[in-house]
């Protein structure tokens, strides 16, 4: 049974242009100018992958400095200790390493880490092209996050999918979209059927943890999160994940009763780009792979028909922008290109994807 919550309502509002990271006038270009300044000066940089072509150091990309001025209302002096902070972080915890490095089967079934359980990307776009993600709840077995806990103290292996969103999916709907509008979000229908509150309350230390660690280093790559099958106690669930967020992450959260859900999703995702289980048209259940639209498809050729297990780089170069399957299996490192994507729009315009080589 859903119950009606006042959370935050879908109300009227209508879809809008993604509110992406962005410099608007000359005080945010200011801003942005003096993070730079200030990286530049303390030699911060991004980590960066070893196949991505930066120097070892790493380097610093405006759209990611953005995303945490945006975070710090563009505040560079804010920005820089969050961005540094958040840069330290993943240095310690070999982030990079770790998503370039992964075992395909442990990304992706291991029944130790429960990875499988990780939001998964429907292969759809809401209606202004941002990438929509499923995640459902009553899937998730406590004993494998306290495992991860235990074996990974600082939760890197968590955010694996987070990095896979980020590194991978935002950025080829971004390519997909390709009409001036920044994609760098994520859409979230969070489903809650059939949770129960000792489930919850087993896990709400170790939620808050993970919670309030995504709040400091995946700033600004939540467009907005759906709320769906919220059971009798969430009031009460509500009013404690409330405090593990800001209130800037609090406002794009909308919780949807059941008699409203499929009219408020279809405002932001047209039916047939979304899943039967919400109201839709589309025939995916979670946690199924990808199943991209029409224009994806054109985009990224056989990947779509046969897609690919495990961590995926897009990486953009001076002759064109390239998908890169990375992770290893049995030993060996994986870096094969699954596509080579043409810089310009004839991708766009029904001719296929370049064949891709295997490096």
């Amino acid at each position: 049974m859903a119950v009606e919550v006042s959370v935050s309502s879908a109300g009227p509002e209508k879809p809008t242009l993604v509110s992406r990271p962005s410099v608007i006038n000359e005080q945010q270009a200011k801003a942005l100018a003096e993070l730079k300044e200030l990286c530049e000066k303390d030699k911060v940089y991004w980590p960066a992958s070893e196949i991505e072509g930066h120097p070892a150091e790493g380097h610093n990309d405006d759209r990611n400095l953005l995303r945490f001025l945006v975070a710090r209302s563009y505040d560079p002096q804010a920005a820089y200790k969050q961005y540094s902070a958040s840069a330290a972080w993943r240095r310690k915890v070999a982030l990079v390493q770790t998503y370039d490095n992964t075992e395909i089967q442990m990304f992706e079934h291991s029944e130790l880490t429960g990875l499988i359980k990780q939001p998964q990307w429907t292969g759809r776009r809401d209606r202004m092209g941002t990438p929509v993600m499923v995640y459902v709840l009553s899937e998730i077995r406590p004993e494998d996050l306290f495992q991860i806990a235990k074996e990974d103290p600082e939760l890197s292996n968590i955010f694996l999918p987070a990095e896979y969103v980020t590194n991978f999916t935002q950025r080829l709907c971004n390519r997909v979209q390709n009409n001036g509008i920044i994609i760098n979000k994520s859409v979230s229908i969070v489903d809650f059927s059939n949770v129960g509150l000792r489930k919850f309350w087993n896990l709400r230390s170790l939620l808050q943890t993970a919670s309030s660690m995504a709040t400091a280093h995946y700033p600004e790559t939540v467009e907005r999160i759906f709320v769906v099958g919220a059971p009798y106690f969430f009031p009460t669930v509500w009013n404690i994940v409330t405090r593990w967020f800001d209130p800037a992450t609090t406002k794009k959260v909308f919780v949807l009763s059941a008699s409203e859900a499929t009219k408020k999703l279809t405002e932001f995702i047209a039916p047939e780009n979304l899943p039967k289980r919400f109201g839709g048209l589309l025939d995916w259940t979670f946690p199924m792979r990808p199943v991209p639209d029409a224009e994806t498809k054109k985009l990224i050729g056989s990947l779509a028909e046969e897609w690919i297990e495990g961590p995926i780089r897009y990486l953009s170069k001076p002759e064109g922008d390239f998908l890169v399957a990375v992770g290893s299996q049995d030993g060996q490192l994986r870096r094969e290109t699954l596509a080579r994507i043409p810089q310009d729009s004839s991708t766009l315009k029904g001719q296929p994807s370049e064949p891709a080589p295997t490096t």
